[in-house]
């Protein structure tokens, strides 16, 4: 466990897990990982413990490995390696000084021992000087000692920022997980029916958890998402949100977002307000506190309920964000549960074939559950959006969150509502009115005076209740059962053409009788006819026959806070410095040692130089520090 090899094999495991750590976002509702991936992954995702990988069991385990096997290699090799920094080597031979690369025998006409090693702590090296029997007289100098300490200093970095890891890795939970002691909460129940297995107390060695607070709310705890559930984090104080502002940019985008807190110390009573935003963060009683993200808070919605498919008079509900409405409608109960309101939608819009960022306006998310507990999701925009040059209104449905919505686009009036929309759907619906329509078209026809027109009257009068029962897909499968296969195409073309034709007379006969209506006072009718026809057709694919168009709202906002409790977070960033000097000193600090040896007797000098790593630029070097000696004993 002491070699180095085994070190390097933990911390290549380690680097492999960080890897996974940043590349697939960890702690999120298994729901996400699910829709993402594929149950089969997730599985194997899960059994793994990839979702939260800096707090699994068999990743605190390699730290621990590491941490140990690290200590011991350091233990092992940090005496000689401080030895080797003490140490000055003045033992060396005369032979062994003349076997270097780097070994010049120099002439030296007058040696003046004093300024020569002047000279030497000049250029920064620290000198040594030894004389043996013979008169002999040896002069060891060295610099760049400090690079040896860098493997000291990284591999006490590997141990401490490891030693961090533990110390936030929650190892006390999962222990007390493992024992049965506590317990992840999977249901969706009040905070005040939570057991104490669910329960963390104050002194909670570490700990990241979130809180959620609306304008003028509360809260003494946190929630810590926990595998597919959450557990509750007690906290030492009491945290209220006074005021929460978001700027946004021109285009909606947030710009900046900020809390005014106040807290409330448990133990002590002290009260303390603090503006607090992103990259902002208040540290107190132990706890910091972040400025994370915003959320809607409960926003009070005023909707209109029209069904799509029939003349009933549309209903006003009033409803609230993370609420439920309940409704009966057609024997049939039905539940409105509003999950999210965003006030500004930044999408990529499709237009003169560019895709622009824009803000298309408010938007809000619902489910409606029928009775035998089946849901749809839907996403329904506010405001009319410009697709292909064209206002639509757009409502999204898919029947499950692992699915992409599929979008109903009901096409804007004139005035730029969804009223001319809905004028016409009542209009298509109308018996009376398709029967007038269908009598002006087949009268303005040329061919109705070669066919029997009261035939042609009830053929038309059944195709339109087709469509009325089951849109374009409904004349579709009329035409796969009636018509043999080589005439269905002709078929269909012509049965389109009827529809378009009576639905724009249907419009024409209600702009003669309602002048003042300006509704539909369009250049192109017939294509808002088209837009309208394709809209009602597909809303018997929209999952319900009812639409809730948003009419007012009393936008409320919440602010998301992450608390968090480290204590492992300065020995990381302690660890992180350690590192970042062991790496210095192994990469840009060069030892360099150097011997000068003068014989008794004799004018010259050895000089010899060496390094522990040979670059370029050291020749030079020598060249400089032979110069200066040189120069040094013409001086005397």
């Amino acid at each position: 466990m002491s070699s180095m090899r085994f070190a390097i094999t933990m911390l290549s495991f380690v680097g492999i897990a960080s890897i996974i750590g940043t590349i697939l976002k960890q702690k999120q509702p298994y729901e996400s990982y699910i829709i993402k991936f594929g149950q089969f992954w997730f599985d194997i995702f899960k059994h793994l413990d990839l979702f939260n990988v800096y707090q699994a069991i068999w990743f605190l385990i390699i730290l621990v490995f590491l941490i140990t096997s690290t200590s011991l290699c350091v233990v092992r090799n940090s005496p000689s390696i401080l030895r080797e920094y003490h140490k000055f080597q003045d033992q060396i031979r005369e032979k062994s000084l003349r076997s270097f690369k780097h070994s010049y025998e120099i002439k030296i006409p007058i040696f003046n021992k004093l300024n020569l090693i002047s000279l030497l702590e000049k250029n920064s090296f620290k000198v040594r000087q030894k004389s043996n029997p013979s008169g002999d007289l040896l002069i060891v100098a060295k610099k760049g000692s400090f690079q040896k300490l860098g493997y000291i200093f990284t591999h006490l970095a590997i141990i401490v920022i490891s030693a961090g890891g533990l110390l936030d890795g929650n190892l006390i939970l999962k222990t007390q997980e493992l024992l049965g002691l506590k317990e992840i909460q999977t249901q969706d129940i009040p905070l005040s029916e939570i057991p104490s297995k669910s329960r963390l107390n104050v002194n909670n060695f570490s700990y990241r958890a979130n809180v959620l607070l609306s304008e003028g709310e509360k809260q003494d705890v946190g929630v810590i998402p926990s595998k597919d559930g959450y557990l509750i984090q007690e906290l030492p104080f009491s945290i209220g949100l006074k005021d929460f502002n978001i700027e946004h940019y021109s285009s909606g985008q947030p710009k900046s977002y900020e809390s005014d807190l106040i807290l409330t110390s448990k133990s002590t009573g002290k009260t303390k307000e603090q503006k607090i935003s992103v990259n902002k963060p208040l540290t107190f009683e132990g706890v910091t506190i972040y400025q994370s993200d915003f959320q809607d808070g409960g926003t009070k919605l005023k909707i209109m309920v029209t069904d799509l498919q029939s003349n009933d008079k549309p209903q006003t509900m009033n409803a609230e964000v993370f609420k439920i409405n309940n409704l009966i409608y057609m024997d049939q109960s039905y539940s409105f549960e509003f999950d999210d309101f965003r006030l500004f939608n930044i999408l990529d819009i499709d237009s003169s074939q560019k895709k622009n960022s824009q803000n298309v306006g408010p938007n809000f998310t619902y489910k409606i559950r029928n009775q035998s507990g089946q849901a749809n999701e839907y996403q329904t925009y506010q405001m009319p959006m410009k697709l292909d040059g064209r206002y639509f209104f757009v409502s999204g449905m898919r029947p499950t969150p692992q699915e992409d919505y599929k979008f109903l686009k009901m096409p804007a009036d004139a005035k730029g509502s969804l009223e001319g929309f809905f004028i016409f759907k009542n209009l298509l619906l109308d018996k009376k009115n398709i029967e007038r329509a269908i009598n002006k078209v087949i009268l303005s026809s040329s061919s109705s005076k070669a066919v029997n027109t009261d035939n042609l009257k009830l053929s038309t009068s059944k195709l339109f209740r087709t469509f009325q029962q089951g849109g374009y897909n409904a004349i579709a499968l009329s035409i796969d059962k009636n018509i043999p296969g080589t005439e269905q195409e002709s078929a269909a073309n012509a049965y389109i053409k009827i529809i378009l034709l009576v639905a724009n007379q249907i419009l024409l006969d209600y702009q003669s009788t309602n002048i003042l209506d300006k509704f539909f006072n369009f250049e192109d009718l017939p294509l808002f006819t088209q837009d309208a026809l394709n809209a009602y057709s597909d809303s018997f694919f929209y999952g319900t026959p009812l639409f809730l168009e948003l009419k007012e709202f009393e936008h409320v906002q919440a602010s998301g806070l992450q608390l968090t409790k480290s204590p492992g977070k300065f020995w990381v960033y302690l660890g992180s410095i350690m590192l970042v000097i062991g790496i210095f000193c192994m990469i840009y600090i060069q030892e360099v040692r150097l011997w000068i040896l003068k014989k008794k007797n004799s004018k010259n000098i050895l000089l010899t130089l060496t390094t522990n790593r040979h670059h370029l630029t050291f020749d030079s070097y020598v060249d400089e520090i032979k110069n200066k000696i040189n120069a040094l004993s013409k001086k005397g």
